[in-house]
């Protein structure tokens, strides 16, 4: 028997592309029946936010069937309405089955990253620690199972879209990216690696026609429900004139330094004017360096993108980071010298869904948060800034209609 156990904890088990010893494989079941049990355990929390917002949408859709999509009582991407129309139709408590619906698909995020990591180093080590690391992070396990939020549904869309970038699959990524700013408007705050992208000639113009294909199908069913198409093609800007009550809504930013409740319509100006200039100032230095474009690069835009936006942007709320947390996991996996910031982040957005969620002054002020924010955004940029260069030309065209991003070991 103990030699039949010992073979199969050595037996190699396949997975598509991945391969997995018995050890392995023990050890990510310990891992998801663990991750599995704290969800379940913290499932019945009532946030706000369903009590104010999600339950009412529920009932709107539960009354008056698919046909309530053409009102406006709701404010989010029709895509997010007709996964809440489905859940009425289910035979399960609604909170239970949209927790239930996010938490899957944050273990599916967790498989992803693994392999997004298993892509860049080649480490199955690595890429197990990377599954487990994400699924037990506070943030993840608060946003879905105890607030109710569904922000894996775009994040684990670009998970999918880089993936797919990473491995030269062009189009698909694409398509994953389209789908996901269908889905959240958010996704934009990451946009600009998919220029520098371009400008390297990884990506090309066609490329970005799933971005407006995407949405447009993502609004169809809504638009023959009854809603105006008018409404619909603007329901981003609509999202983008709420929360105007304070610049930065439990989010370590600059307006926590300068003052999140002062001069609102000024500074909300101000910073739309500042992040556009720096993110073109960025845009122009990088389209101008002879980096090698390797994946570590890509998920290192990303990260970059992902904090430069969200520290200048006003209005900005404590789930913000949720996406770039989970490539910066990525990012440190592939540098562990940098495994602080990953510590960092995750405290930083930790604070804000405390008090969001317990209603508890803050245990750190904003303003002190907002400083390790910017270190950790100087430390990345950095990163960027100096990431290895080509010692002779940019590659040239044959080179660049391979569409291949190369890894940052090879």
């Amino acid at each position: 028997m103990d030699q039949y156990v010992r073979n199969w904890m050595k037996k190699e088990f396949s997975f598509g592309p991945y391969r997995l010893k018995g050890a392995e494989l023990l050890f990510l079941t310990v891992l998801t029946a663990l991750a599995v049990t704290v969800r379940v355990l913290v499932r019945s929390f009532v946030a706000d936010d369903w009590s104010i917002y999600w339950s009412s949408w529920l009932l709107e859709l539960q009354t008056k069937g698919f046909s309530a999509l053409a009102e406006d009582f709701y404010d989010y991407a029709p895509p997010v309405m007709y996964l809440l129309y489905g859940i009425t139709l289910l035979p399960f408590n609604a909170m239970t089955a949209f927790k239930g619906i996010c938490c899957l698909l944050e273990f599916a995020g967790a498989a992803v990253i693994a392999g997004i990591v298993m892509e860049c180093t080649g480490s199955r080590r690595r890429a197990q620690f990377a599954y487990g690391l994400f699924l037990f992070l506070p943030t993840v396990i608060l946003n879905a199972a105890v607030w109710s939020q569904c922000d894996i549904i775009y994040t684990i869309l670009i998970l999918c879209c880089v993936m797919f970038l990473l491995k030269g699959k062009t189009w698909t990524g694409m398509w994953f990216y389209g789908t996901a700013f269908a889905v959240k408007l958010q996704t934009l705050f990451i946009f600009p690696f998919l220029v520098i992208l371009w400008v390297r000639g990884k990506v090309d113009l066609k490329h970005f026609l799933p971005i407006p294909v995407m949405y447009l199908l993502g609004i169809l069913p809504a638009w023959l429900a009854g809603r105006p198409f008018s409404e619909l093609i603007g329901i981003y800007a609509f999202q983008g004139g709420k929360d105007r009550w304070s610049l930065s809504i439990k989010f370590p930013n600059i307006y926590q330094i300068i003052g999140n409740q002062y001069f609102l319509d000024e500074y909300v100006g101000a910073g739309m004017y500042l992040i556009l200039g720096i993110l073109m100032l960025v845009l122009f230095v990088m389209a101008y360096q002879k980096v090698r474009v390797t994946k570590e690069y890509v998920i290192l835009m990303v990260v970059f993108f992902g904090i430069l936006t969200t520290y200048f942007l006003p209005h900005m709320h404590e789930r913000y980071l949720y996406l770039t947390d989970a490539f910066l996991l990525i990012y440190v996996l592939i540098r562990p010298k940098r495994f602080g910031l990953f510590i960092a982040t995750g405290f930083l957005t930790v604070v804000g869904y405390a008090e969001y969620l317990t209603k508890k002054p803050p245990c750190v002020p904003y303003g002190v948060l907002a400083f390790v924010q910017l270190a950790v955004l100087i430390i990345v940029g950095l990163d960027l800034y100096h990431y290895p260069r080509y010692d002779g030309e940019l590659p040239g065209p044959e080179e660049k209609e391979e569409g291949r991003i190369r890894d940052a070991r090879g």
